[in-house]
């Protein structure tokens, strides 16, 4: 038995630190919120508080407040100094009237009255038995259950917890069905749903997965935002790729010599935005089935080069005053550069090339989930914030096209945009020229997280000042990007055909030159693309870094121009045996009439295809000196004022020359413009 405390002796709180004791930092309690009669009270053992800690006597204490040193001692040890559901102590909280401060706990047996009245602590006297806590735990177990089924939503629905618990409680003893639950008239729904709730409550990790799925468990990991670090400008920029929900169509000769319109694959975007002034530096428009390398490297060498306005077919007038990018307007943004490069866990993004290439010309590094110490290790979209919010404007301008497919099936509301993309002509070509137009006019909008300002003037404004300094990337190796570099062996062939050469990328190179540097036979060369639209010649160097001279593609690669890309596609298509090569027949012709004479036409083109018909027109601008819009608008010039095969030069050793077809094709004027119809024409 412990030791009574004789009457009228003083208490002392030995057993209390004196930090808990400091009032100061108890958490505080709004007054007003109590009614008049409860606020009396509460501000009486307040004071009686108070005067106990500096000592009062008893006399003084209950002559004030009306309560005695027992009764104040009692207050401070067993509601103050309690700790809290919250983690801190109840404080002044603690002294407000009818207060809970210890949880009910139910000792006499149930026996409710005719109208059910009587059963409070019904659930806590269910789980005190053996049986009851075994269902208790197993209950909590159910609640708390990770979904492993990926059909299933992440949140059970509290009422087939309630059923689950219901039916695993009737099995609890022979006679449970005639207790409670199931002698109540909901079945004890509400202290069952009340109980889910508290156990919720207390695993709040565990909770936001359950209601919230993996998404807001990522989300809690990060802040709100208001403690970002200041980042100066081009300090980082964001980068992503997003699939255009539109459909469109390339127009393929038929045997009968109309054009026949054919559907393609959906499209992606890759675009990259400067943080501070949200300005939109490059994109890249991605034909293939998935971003590639290729397609995140090309995003950074539109970023780094001038750019100049497209002349479009769908309008006369499709951009805004001051719209477009900031290669286009300030010579000291031109090739200016980042120093981080923030991206998602994607392969395209984040392998070895793209990491080369951003350390070599750029001079920055890449913030990816992959690396473990980074912040975006956690994978969440608050961690690009910039990039997501501006993808969400490209996805509500394209649901108000009519050949938008919508980001799920139910968006569609009855449209076929299929059937659309073909009656409009909604072509390719518009599809590039669109999202140009979209993307340079957005850096041309006043933001209101600019102070109105666009995203490009506020770019330039911040570029202004002299604080503000500005790398510039090398123009020549911005150049070649995209141009392939590989260290090849020189090899001497004894069949006549090939003599010495190089293999690069599945083909043959030599040259004239090279025949009679025998001393070369067996050494390593440094052999790197000029163009990448144009993989028909390359420029090769000793491994000292001597340059040696130029080397050209044997056949059958020396027909038509072509990229890398195509060539490895013509090449694996040819394994399959859909195609056959040989010496004398262009590959590239023969996937283009693959592409086009094939039966039926029921599936996509190959995005070979399409890379290979974008090189056909490159070519063929280049060629005739400007691009093909202008020169349909203005009509096509007379056969004796056209380039010959024989006389047309290239300005450059890489633009060889090329295939008559890409002469006819330059001499062609481009179909009718045709636009997609809006939403609400449909």
């Amino acid at each position: 038995m412990g030791k009574r405390r004789r009457i009228g002796a003083r208490e002392r709180l030995t057993s209390i630190a004196r930090t808990e004791l400091d009032t100061d930092a108890w958490p505080d309690f709004d007054v007003g919120a109590l009614t008049e009669k409860r606020r009396e009270l509460f501000l009486r053992r307040k004071q009686g508080i108070l005067l106990y800690l500096q000592g009062a006597s008893e006399d003084d204490i209950k002559a004030e407040t009306g309560f005695g040193r027992g009764s104040i001692y009692r207050l401070i040890t067993e509601r103050c100094l309690v700790t809290h559901e919250d983690g801190r102590l109840y404080g002044w909280r603690g002294i407000n009237p009818h207060q809970r401060i210890k949880a009910y706990i139910r000792r006499k047996p149930l026996e409710p009255d005719p109208w059910g009245m009587g059963t409070v602590g019904a659930l806590q006297l269910l789980f005190s038995t053996k049986e009851g806590s075994e269902l208790k735990a197993r209950f909590i177990k159910q609640i708390l259950k990770k979904n492993r089924r990926r059909l299933e939503s992440h949140r059970q629905p509290k009422q087939d917890l309630i059923v689950w618990f219901l039916e695993e409680a009737g099995k609890l003893t022979p006679d449970a069905k005639s207790k409670w639950p199931f002698n109540m008239a909901k079945q004890g729904q509400v202290t069952i749903g009340a109980f889910i709730d508290k156990v919720l409550a207390e695993n709040s990790e565990r909770a936001r997965a359950i209601l919230g799925g993996p998404e807001v468990v990522k989300k809690a990991k990060a802040g709100d935002g208001t403690k970002r670090p200041y980042l100066p400008l081009y300090r980082r920029v964001e980068c992503d790729a997003h699939k255009v929900d539109v459909r469109c169509t390339v127009l393929i000769p038929s045997h009968d010599g109309r054009l026949e319109p054919v559907l393609v694959h959906r499209l992606w975007v890759i675009v990259i935005i400067e943080v501070l002034s949200r300005c939109i530096l490059g994109y890249f428009l991605s034909l293939r089935r998935e971003p590639s390398a290729d397609d995140v490297t090309g995003a950074i060498k539109f970023a780094l080069q001038p750019w100049k306005p497209k002349v479009l077919q769908f309008s006369d007038e499709g951009y805004h005053s001051g719209a477009g990018f900031p290669g286009g307007f300030d010579p000291k943004l031109v090739g200016a550069c980042w120093d981080e490069f923030s991206v998602d866990g994607a392969l395209a993004n984040v392998c070895k090339r793209v990491k080369g290439i951003l350390k070599d010309v750029v001079d920055a590094i890449v913030i990816s989930p992959q690396d473990s110490d980074s912040y975006s290790s956690r994978r969440s979209l608050d961690d690009r914030p910039y990039i997501e919010t501006f993808f969400r404007q490209i996805v509500s301008i394209a649901k108000k096209l009519s050949v938008s497919t919508g980001s799920k099936p139910s968006e569609r509301r009855g449209r076929n945009p299929e059937e659309e993309a073909i009656k409009s002509g909604f072509q390719l070509e518009y599809a590039h020229e669109l999202l140009e137009v979209t993307l340079a006019n957005y850096n041309a909008t006043p933001h209101s997280s600019l102070g109105y300002r666009s995203p490009l003037s506020q770019l330039r404004f911040l570029a202004s000042k002299s604080e503000n300094h500005i790398r510039q990337a090398d123009p020549a190796l911005v150049r070649r990007l995209l141009c392939r570099r590989k260290l090849c062996p020189v090899l001497a062939s004894s069949n006549g055909l090939t003599g010495i050469h190089v293999n690069f990328f599945n083909a043959t190179y030599s040259s004239e030159w090279l025949q009679s540097r025998l001393e070369l036979v067996g050494k390593l060369l440094w052999v790197s693309l000029e163009d990448e639209d144009d993989v028909r010649l390359v420029s090769v160097s000793a491994e000292d870094g001597e340059d040696l001279g130029f080397l050209n593609a044997g056949p059958p690669w020396n027909h038509s121009p072509h990229s890398l890309y195509v060539r490895s596609a013509i090449r694996s298509m040819s394994n399959r045996k859909l195609i056959h090569l040989s010496r004398n027949t262009c590959p590239v012709m023969q996937l283009i009439d693959y592409a086009e004479n094939s039966p039926g036409r029921k599936l996509a083109p190959h995005p070979a295809y399409l890379e290979a018909r974008r090189i056909m027109q490159v070519t063929a601008e280049r060629l005739v000196g400007e691009s093909m819009v202008e020169r349909a608008r203005r009509g096509a010039p007379s056969a004796s004022n056209a380039p010959d095969v024989d006389t047309a030069r290239p300005a450059n050793p890489s633009d060889a020359p090329v295939n008559q077809a890409l002469l006819i094709a330059a001499r062609e004027q481009l179909p009718q413009r045709r636009k997609a119809a809006n939403r609400s024409s449909s």
